[in-house]
């Protein structure tokens, strides 16, 4: 299987790319997906939560391979990988009190929980396994990257490591579009039904680490099938409207655009 670098680089759908117009904002898929704008801003917790993903994958290859890392070793993965990412994102700002040195220090802190919580050593599957599957009336294939899979008993379980300002409310994981769409490609690919987890560790001064299991079935396949092939239908359409209570627009990287969204669009 090609890597998911490999796979971007043809036409695709992505989890992101669907979510992002179902349950964000149809307006920043459209400045992001279709006019592939700058961000004019972007903040520090998105190249901080690829940093963090980055160090848990290290740690997990060195886990198939029978290691482990200790605790000096992953911060340190985090601090290269965090640098890298702050250097390359466009337009970065960190929220008031925050800055890179403060970050690290909280990233050792979540760290130090996520590895204190760490049962998969003896469990793990696969890591970073790209996917790529045709979905029923999509013009596009879907393709996505499981951070982790392991064998919980019986079950195959895709794992995928989230950082979190608050700890996740009851229920918040079988809501999620993610569980569902990752869990259909599992199961396309290898025609078994996965678990699936949820690793949240909290960006807090005593981080915390919880893990949320949930479960999809064929009903809920059909029903993402279904809400796919009419999100396409839609933005071919050009439908693209903005969400105005969306809980992203605190954080949204097109707040310039969207602000004079209806001058360009209304008529």
């Amino acid at each position: 299987m090609a890597t998911i670098d490999e796979l971007r680089q043809e036409p695709h759908w992505s989890f992101s790319a669907l979510n992002t117009y179902l349950n964000v904002c149809q307006a920043q898929y459209f400045f992001r997906y279709v006019e592939r704008a700058e961000a004019e801003r972007t903040s520090a917790c998105f190249p901080f939560g690829r940093a963090f993903h980055a160090a848990l994958t290290a740690q997990a290859w060195e886990c198939l391979m029978g290691s482990s890392f200790t605790r000096e070793e992953i911060v340190e993965q985090f601090a290269e990988i965090f640098a890298l990412e702050v250097e390359a994102t466009p337009n970065l700002i960190y929220k008031e009190g925050e800055n890179f040195d403060s970050m690290l220090d909280l990233a050792g802190r979540m760290l130090d929980v996520a590895l204190a919580s760490w049962s998969d050593y003896y469990t793990i599957k696969g890591v970073a396994q790209a996917f790529k599957v045709e979905v029923p009336g999509l013009d596009k294939p879907l393709i996505g990257e499981f951070d982790l899979v392991v064998q919980d008993g019986r079950d195959a379980c895709i794992v995928d490591w989230k950082t979190s300002a608050s700890r996740w409310p009851a229920g918040k994981a079988d809501r999620d579009l993610q569980a569902t769409v990752f869990s259909y490609a599992y199961d396309k690919l290898n025609d078994e039904t996965p678990l699936f987890r949820f690793d949240v560790v909290t960006k807090a001064k005593s981080p915390v680490s919880e893990s949320h299991y949930t479960s999809r079935g064929v009903d809920d396949f059909k029903r993402f099938e279904v809400l796919a092939v009419k999100a396409q239908e839609a933005i071919s359409k050009g439908v693209f409207l903005p969400s105005e209570t969306s809980f992203a627009c605190a954080e949204c990287p097109y707040k310039d655009r969207c602000k004079t969204w209806h001058i360009k669009k209304g008529r």
